[in-house]
């Protein structure tokens, strides 16, 4: 199956990289080009690729507002990212503009293959260095978090339980504990975070990211 991709990229320069690249794939076909990030074809008319590969430079005034407005005009149409992400937080801020892919300036061109073929099948993407960052944003976030709330590991371990709808004597089992010691790691939790009921200690632990829905 061949998959119809335009480039939308600002640097010449890394644009004919990938231009080039591309066009040695069987499996792709290049539409356009498209000279610049902002040179995108209008509303109105009708599409002429599956997936648009746009590169985001931070000397655009407004790169992501380029993405939402994209997203906003062909929500159909998946948008592989290519981008210098440096933090966690610009490349949630990416996926979250309508992002279907997203991969890194310093990654390597089979990277771009392989979001593009991921995007086109309706598949998030994600290259190695970037979900690397994200993994390390996520654990940053859970140490934050353990600093900002007071629980010890063996706390947040009875709590995740808890949260999970284990009762005392299922917990003591789980962490080969006696139940009389979880009793009192219940109570710790309920002193540290100042709630008592299962069903808050669970959004507590949700919103803290201890478990997932």
């Amino acid at each position: 199956m061949v998959i119809r991709v335009s480039l939308s990229i600002p640097h010449n320069l890394l644009a004919q990289g990938i231009e080039s690249y591309l066009q040695r794939q069987t499996s792709i076909e290049l539409v356009g080009p498209i000279e610049g990030a902002t040179d995108l074809p209008e509303p109105d008319k009708p599409l002429r690729s599956e997936v648009l590969l746009i590169g985001l430079d931070s000397l655009q005034p407004t790169p992501l507002q380029l993405l939402r407005d994209r997203h906003a005009q062909y929500p159909a149409q998946p948008l592989v990212v290519l981008a210098d992400f440096h933090q966690p937080a610009e490349l949630l801020s990416t996926l979250d503009a309508g992002a279907m892919a997203c991969v890194s300036t310093t990654s390597q061109l089979d990277d771009v293959l392989q979001a593009i073929r991921c995007a086109s099948q309706g598949h998030h993407y994600l290259c190695q260095q970037l979900a690397t960052l994200m993994l390390q944003g996520a654990r940053s976030q859970r140490l934050e978090s353990r600093e900002r709330h007071g629980l010890g590991h063996r706390e947040e371990e009875v709590l995740r339980l808890i949260a999970d709808g284990y009762s005392s004597k299922e917990i003591a089992r789980q962490l080969d504990i006696a139940p009389s010691t979880v009793d009192v790691h219940r109570r710790n939790i309920m002193r540290k975070i100042g709630l008592h009921k299962v069903a808050d200690l669970t959004r507590f632990a949700i919103r803290h990211q201890m478990i997932s829905l």
